[in-house]
């Protein structure tokens, strides 16, 4: 995939990058039979040209994704920031894994539905306004302390911060639980760890899903296992995440029409996630290494996903986030 010369005007560089998901992670979504080792040269060859193929098509469609958020989420006559291509390559360095990472856990990335990322520490240089690519933050990439494991989302699952993964969202619910030095190859939906959290159940009415979202806030026990909306950074450590993404049911054509200028206008928040990649999804992901610069190599493998529950608001009655 080969990168255009000139500057590229978006609201976020992460958005290009995580939604892309770079080049190692495009091949982590790529067809399971793009994924298997050639067995001839010219099957190589032949497989390297389906390959880029499918990737620009992601690239294309993940630009087009970019672009929309930045619009959706600009503010009237702001300007935009510029990243050339010598820092869109500066950047998609630093979010590719060690090789030595990638070697180690082949056999495990190859299996359908896992993948590798980096995640950055949440800091100054990671304002998606600011492009800043010197200095302190030669060593971050703008947005890279949030991650989506739904492909194409544009809503964050994970966050960053101070040291602490913290699991929120726009009309989500996120359980949280850090499960201690478990293989992640080992982990089966139906095991200890994993059947009660896929047992719960969530609200499909507003006040049901805010009074869950507190539960999970406080701390929630399933079968003595702890969720909760976030939780300490640990390296060699297991977590599990569900993900429960709430659709919509409204008609939001004629509710939008109110919809204010102001950054915090909750109707903006129902306006993104018209085209965002909605999902009940349970993930198990594991913390491998950490730099010295505090950023984190993570592992994941996907273990069940379900079509997301929906709340529809009365008519007479606002619409808001629960969280």
């Amino acid at each position: 995939m080969t990168v255009d010369r000139k500057l590229v005007s978006l609201g976020s560089i992460a958005f290009i990058l995580l939604f892309s998901g770079t080049v190692f992670a495009q091949l982590q979504n790529l067809p399971p039979d793009l994924r298997r080792a050639p067995r001839t040269p010219d099957e190589a060859a032949y497989r390297q040209i389906q390959i880029q193929r499918v990737m620009e098509a992601q690239a294309r469609t993940a630009m087009r994704r970019a672009e929309e958020e930045a619009r959706a989420s600009a503010r009237i006559k702001e300007t935009m920031p510029s990243v050339s291509a010598a820092d869109l390559r500066r950047i998609e360095k630093l979010l590719t894994p060690d090789a030595a990472d990638l070697e180690k856990h082949k056999a495990f990335l190859d299996l359908d539905r896992t993948g590798i990322f980096k995640l950055f520490p949440q800091s100054a240089c990671d304002d998606s306004r600011i492009v800043r690519v010197d200095g302190e933050c030669a060593n971050s990439v703008p947005g890279g302390s949030r991650y989506s494991f739904r492909a194409g989302a544009k809503t964050p699952d994970i966050h960053f911060v101070n040291d602490t993964l913290v699991a929120k969202g726009f009309f989500a619910n996120h359980l949280l639980s850090n499960i201690g030095d478990v293989a992640i190859e080992s982990l089966l939906i139906d095991d200890k760890y994993l059947k009660p959290l896929g047992a719960f159940t969530p609200s499909t009415d507003f006040d049901g899903a805010r009074e869950q979202s507190a539960d999970i806030e406080g701390e929630l026990i399933l079968d003595s296992v702890k969720y909760s909306d976030r939780a300490v950074v640990s390296v060699n450590t297991t977590y599990l995440l569900r993900t429960i993404a709430y659709k919509n049911g409204n008609n939001l054509q004629r509710r939008l029409e109110k919809v204010t200028t102001a950054v915090d206008d909750p109707l903006r928040g129902f306006e993104k996630i018209q085209s965002d990649n909605r999902l009940d999804l349970i993930i198990a992901f594991r913390i491998i290494s950490k730099d010295e610069h505090g950023n984190l190599t993570i592992i994941w493998k996907e273990m069940s996903r379900k079509k997301p529950p929906v709340i529809t608001f009365p008519e007479d009655q606002g619409m808001a986030d629960f969280n």
